[in-house]
This record gives structure tokens, sequence and C-alpha cells, in this order.
């Protein structure tokens, strides 16, 4: 009888690993929530306000300081760096009412607001984005964002990771992205998207670091790469973060 101990006790071993396994299968919307619990655990980012400075490092050498304001609490923006030796600025308020400046000047011609990108659309898809970014994953349970339910285990970045797909209704977006999760924190490590994933274009961000201010993580530096080619685009890297609840 001793003798068919182990592999009898093996053989359970196994069949219970396989059901811890499967077990362990999470939703998209799961893991969605364990990462928001990782970076926000307490639900603060609607009630906060990030003041920023990233040094955004390029290809050719050039390193460009922006400053970033984002006050949730308010749904206010700001946006400010320096471009061919002069000083831009967007700000959008909570009515979604924006100003632009050059050189602390309001522009009036409407050709050099073109040509500067100082029109008003321009800085609310600065703040669209600025907010999006910085509010990751926070972000994804902005309204019109579609969870895919599967959950995905592969690699990124040549580590293993658990992926999700998020896709969004035709009116807030088009592009199709993957976001990676490291598979036991559950810490956000990076993202890719597609305009067009059958050519496999787009661009993928790897993320370094993490930012721990006022109970929350805050993903830090993000490389940015094309999809297609692997070819390094440009660093947003964190110089200072300063977060306070309104």
């Amino acid at each position: 009888m001793t003798r068919y101990f182990t592999p009898i006790f093996l053989l359970l071993f196994i069949s219970c690993s396989v059901l811890s396994a499967q077990e362990e299968q999470i939703s998209g919307t799961e893991l969605l929530n364990r990462s928001i619990s990782f970076h926000d655990p307490s639900g603060q980012w609607q009630k906060v306000k990030m003041e920023l400075v990233i040094d955004q490092e390029m290809p050719n050498g050039s390193v460009r300081p922006s400053h970033v304001i984002i006050d949730n609490q308010k749904g206010a923006f700001e946006l400010s760096f320096v471009k061919d030796n002069h000083l831009f600025n967007w700000k959008v308020d909570g009515r979604d009412s924006t100003e632009s400046f050059m050189d602390y000047r309001v522009i009036t011609d409407s050709v050099r607001v073109d040509t500067l990108q100082l029109s008003p659309d321009r800085a609310r898809r600065w703040r669209n984005y600025y907010s999006y970014l910085y509010g990751l994953p926070m972000k994804l349970k902005d309204k019109g964002t579609n969870i895919d339910p599967v959950v995905q285990s592969t690699t990124f970045d040549g580590k293993p990771v658990l992926a999700l797909k998020v896709t969004y209704d035709k009116n807030v977006g088009s592009d199709t992205w993957y976001f990676y999760f490291h598979p036991e924190t559950y810490a956000l490590v990076g993202y890719r998207f597609f305009h067009n994933e059958a050519e496999n274009d787009g661009e993928y961000i790897v993320i370094e670091g993490l930012e721990i201010q006022n109970g929350m993580r805050i993903p830090m530096h993000r490389a940015w790469y094309t999809n297609n080619e692997n070819r390094w685009l440009g660093t947003d890297r964190f110089i200072s973060l300063k977060l306070t609840r309104n």
C-alpha cells in the first residue's frame, strides 16, 4: 500500500493545482479593479490635484520640460512648456472654457493660432491626453470604455504580464488598446495601442518606477516605441510630482 501513496498523492496535488489555477482566472473587469486597488486604494483620483514637471527626452538628444496641472476636483487643467524660445501655455477650466497664450500674450490672428496650435480644441486635446495617461488605470472606468472580459497571460518588455484589451465607443475613440499588469501586484507596467491592429501600427509604452504620494501609486517614467519597428520615440521622465487632495 505504501508504494502507491506517492503517485496517488502526486495525482491529487496536480489535480488541486489545476483547479486552483482555474479558480484564479479573473475577468477583465476584476483585473482592472485589482489594479485600481493597487494604484488608488482609497479611491482618491477624482478628488486630487496633480502638479508635475516632466522632461520629454527625444531621439535627437533634446529635452523639453513641461509643467502640467490636473485638478480633478475642479475639472481644471493647465500645460506650459518652452518651444523655439517661446513660452506656450494652455488652460481649460471646469466649464470647458479655454485660454491659450504665447509669452503671456493672447494671439488673435487666426492663422497664427492654427500654426502655433493655440486653438481651444488643442487645449482640450492636451487636457484629454494628460488626464488619460496620468490617470491610468483609473481612467479605464470612464464612460464609453469597453473592457474585454478575457484576460490574457503573455509577455511584455520581456516579462510575464496579464493583458487587458480595451476598445471604446465610436464617439469616444477608434483605437484598440492593450494594458499590461504585473501578475502578482496588478501594477500597470505598460500599454500599447493600434489604429489598425492588422497592420501592427501604433505605439507601445513601457512604464518604469512608481511615485508614492498620499496613498496613491503613480506610474512614473514612460518610454514610447513604435509597434512595427520597436523604434524609440522618446521618454517622458518625472522630475517632480505634487499630489494634493482638495
